[in-house]
């Protein structure tokens, strides 16, 4: 049963709760977001919503989407209009030309879409095999042979691994939010030693958003310091030591540091 059949609506709890994008928007523009969510729910393509030429009165698409959710949602096009712009600016939700869609909703669809299909080739499959037998068990002793390797000979390659193939989804999980942070600390940190215990060191800080510019702040400024240039970068910490010991409140002199830490 495809998700747009279900009487309600897959939500994961954590995953929503702790959305830095979502809680990042207004109390008022995530009560717009659930209702907007009931709606992708319901659609014909899931996790979208589609303008058609109709729709398309006004140059900017935010505001034409506003337009057409307001004829389905108890709110005016206006905080509609606002909620979306917070939503996209915040990149909970995204528009691509004339589709207004959220990834997760959208890649949750696909994948049950591939699971139904793959239930009913199996239950199909199955069907066969079952008639096959009771079709054989009827036949005369010599007639079986024939009549097995007829039936094997049309279904043989018909079906192989298309059960397996069918459920092969590629589901691998986007990195979290802490690992995109940490790969980007990594790429900036100029002392690459030790990369799973920094990752531990990483995971124990999860640095908020704020948080985390300013380690990337305090990295780029140590790198014009006395300190990290002295004799070729030998006095840079590792990184995990940087991280466990909170060295992005170091005061550092840069009073005469070069702008190439080892130049």
């Amino acid at each position: 049963m495809a998700l747009r059949d279900q009487p309600y609506l897959p939500l994961y709890v954590q995953d929503y709760l702790t959305d830095e994008k979502l809680n990042a928007c207004s109390a008022a523009t995530q009560g717009v977001y659930i209702k907007i969510m009931c709606i992708l729910h319901k659609s014909e393509n899931y996790g979208k919503i589609l303008l058609k030429q109709k729709d398309q009165q006004n140059t900017q698409q935010i505001k034409n989407f506003a337009c057409k959710l307001a004829k389905l949602l108890p709110f005016t096009e206006s905080e509609i209009e606002s909620a979306l712009t917070e939503l996209i600016d915040e990149k909970v939700m995204t528009i691509d030309g004339n589709t207004l869609f959220q990834k997760r909703m959208v890649k949750d669809g696909e994948l049950s879409e591939k699971r139904a299909f793959a239930a009913n080739r199996s239950v199909e499959k199955r069907s066969k095999n079952e008639k096959f037998a009771a079709a054989k068990s009827s036949a005369k002793p010599q007639a079986n042979s024939e009549y097995e390797n007829e039936y094997e000979n049309e279904y043989e390659n018909e079906y192989e691994n298309e059960y397996e193939n069918a459920i092969e989804i590629e589901d691998e999980k986007k990195p979290s939010i802490q690992e995109t942070r940490f790969a980007e600390f990594w790429k900036v940190y100029p002392k690459k030693v030790g990369k799973e215990a920094a990752r531990k060191a990483w995971l124990k800080v999860k640095p908020d958003k704020e948080l985390f510019g300013k380690m990337l702040e305090a990295v780029e400024t140590a790198k014009k310091s006395r300190q990290w240039q002295k004799d070729n970068g030998q006095y840079i910490p590792n990184p995990s030591t940087w991280l466990n010991q909170g060295r992005w409140d170091d005061e550092l002199d840069t009073s005469s540091g070069s702008s190439n830490p080892f130049a």
